[in-house]
């Protein structure tokens, strides 16, 4: 493939994320020199943090906090020769060149610190009857988590949720995975945060009844300060019921 050739096609796949991501619609013009910070787009961070999610996903590469400034994200040009210069880049089918996935894989065995599971979840900012987490089960801070959510049946939202034929709201299963989200996005050493939720987009498979655990899963795919992305699900006896992205917003330290 010649360097022009590689260039245009780069170009049509980024354009084709600028219109799906942002909404633009397929006919929208999009030129080299459309700015990407500032300019008609006006992204905010979480729209930044969604891109940057979308070009990793998409082109296969694992971008490090400085590639994600203007110096790559100026407009759409510069974005396209970053990735043209990109010594790894994948082919859209879906799958990440073997950096990006060794990235995402976990430390090595022996190279991560412990993490004491109950006393990350006893520092969730959420209290009874609204913390959702009820067992953190695998945590590796700022990459991926693992929890569950232990419903009875007996909870007081199902006296009113359908109560001749109770199911698990799907508001709260998204909370429930929110949460989750939010003891991943701390760094090892750090302490509990606020964080707000500020995008959810969960799919629902299937309805819940209880009693019933889901189990939870988190996975921490990009962050523009402040906003942190996740691609998350949950299971119940092995069969994925829900699954999407949300995205927090880190707030100070609770006093």
């Amino acid at each position: 493939m010649t360097e022009a050739h590689l260039k245009s096609e780069l170009g049509e796949r980024v354009r084709t994320i600028l219109r799906r991501d942002l909404r633009l619609g397929p006919d929208a013009k999009i030129e080299d020199d459309t700015p990407l910070m500032g300019g008609d787009f006006e992204l905010d961070s979480l729209d930044m943090v969604m891109l940057v999610t979308s070009v990793e996903k998409e082109f296969g590469v694992k971008l490090t906090d400085a590639d994600k400034g203007p110096q790559a994200f100026k407009n759409v040009g510069t974005l396209v020769a970053f990735l043209q210069n990109h010594d790894q880049i994948g082919d859209g089918s879906g799958g990440e060149a073997t950096t990006a996935a060794s990235a995402s894989d976990g430390p090595a065995s022996g190279d991560a610190r412990p993490v004491d599971l109950e006393q990350r979840l006893a520092g969730l900012p959420h209290g009874e009857p609204f913390r959702f987490v009820s067992r953190l089960t695998e945590l590796t801070p700022m990459e991926q988590g693992q929890g569950e959510w232990q419903l009875t049946g007996d909870e007081s939202f199902f006296a009113g949720h359908f109560p001749q034929r109770p199911i698990v709201p799907g508001v709260l299963i998204s909370e429930a995975l929110a949460q989750l989200s939010g003891l991943v996005g701390v760094e090892a050493d750090g302490e509990a945060r606020d964080g707000q939720l500020a995008h959810v987009d969960v799919r629902f498979r299937r309805a819940v009844a209880p009693p019933a655990t889901l189990v939870l899963h988190s996975r921490l795919t990009g962050t523009v300060d402040p906003m942190q992305h996740f691609e998350v699900r949950a299971e119940v006896d092995g069969e994925v019921v829900a699954e999407g992205r949300v995205a927090l917003k880190r707030g100070a330290s609770q006093g």
